[in-house]
């Protein structure tokens, strides 16, 4: 598609400059893409609304709502990484309180 636009409104120029550099938009950071998947979940407005207001295809809409909806069911499967075994949990907390146990007495000590 080929538009000359000399003068005009902005509006115009706003979208031949959407048609001319279409690659130079930086990424959705992942809480854009969050922001806009919990937003189209909603269904407050239509998602081809959703995504002419953020300027993203259906398409790429519906690729961030699986990814989303993926990375969900890993999580409470317990595939991800973040997910602590209850014995490391457990190791983690007696290590806690023997470090404060130590930093108690250092504290106690400097008096």
């Amino acid at each position: 598609m080929c538009i000359l636009i000399i003068g005009g409104r902005a509006d115009d120029r706003m979208e031949l400059s959407k048609l001319i550099e279409p690659s130079t938009r930086l990424p959705f950071s992942a809480e854009d893409k969050i922001r806009v998947v919990l937003e189209g979940l909603h269904n407050e407005i239509s998602v081809s609304d959703l995504c002419k207001g953020e300027g993203i295809s259906s398409v790429l809409y519906y690729y961030w709502l699986r990814d989303f909806m993926e990375a969900g069911k890993a999580r409470l499967r317990g595939d991800s990484p973040r997910n602590a075994t209850q014995s490391r949990v457990k190791e983690l907390k007696e290590e806690n309180v023997l470090l404060r146990i130590v930093d108690g007495r250092r504290f106690r000590s400097s008096f």
